[in-house]
């Protein structure tokens, strides 16, 4: 592996990965956007829901009123 030639990389090289979870919860704390979350989670609901509809297709009539 080739060393690092400038002090970023050699301050990233040192530093541990952090997972998205962590660095977006870190991002809504540090800039306090706390607002950003319930929309984030309405998203996600909303993904899993079309999800299990593609994966259970008896599902599909209870999910096209919603949109």
């Amino acid at each position: 592996m080739a060393k690092p030639s400038s002090d970023f990389e050699k301050i990233a090289a040192e530093q541990k990965r952090v997972g998205f979870v962590r660095e977006f919860l870190g991002f809504l704390r540090d800039n306090k956007k706390w607002w950003l979350l319930p929309i984030v989670i309405v998203l996600l609901l909303f993904g899993l829901l079309v999800l299990l509809s593609t994966a259970y297709p008896g599902l599909a009539p209870f999910i096209y009123p919603l949109f």
